[in-house]
């Protein structure tokens, strides 16, 4: 199983917010949270989309 770049990018970018997690000033924590969390949502449909073979396709739309 591969995933391609979409998914892949909504992994990073959420693991980067939990990792500014630790020098993020108290206050503004949650948003790395909530941040981090939709990402995450994010990759989760994006993964789904492209194992289920609906993601990415050229055969539709006459490019080659």
């Amino acid at each position: 199983m591969r995933l391609g770049r979409r998914p892949l990018f909504f992994l990073g970018v959420s693991i980067t917010f939990l990792a500014l997690l630790v020098p993020t000033p108290e206050e503004f924590r949650r948003v790395n949270l909530v941040m981090a969390g939709l990402a995450a949502f994010w990759f989760v449909l994006l993964a789904i989309e492209e194992v289920s073979g609906r993601g990415g396709g050229t055969d539709e739309g006459g490019r080659a």
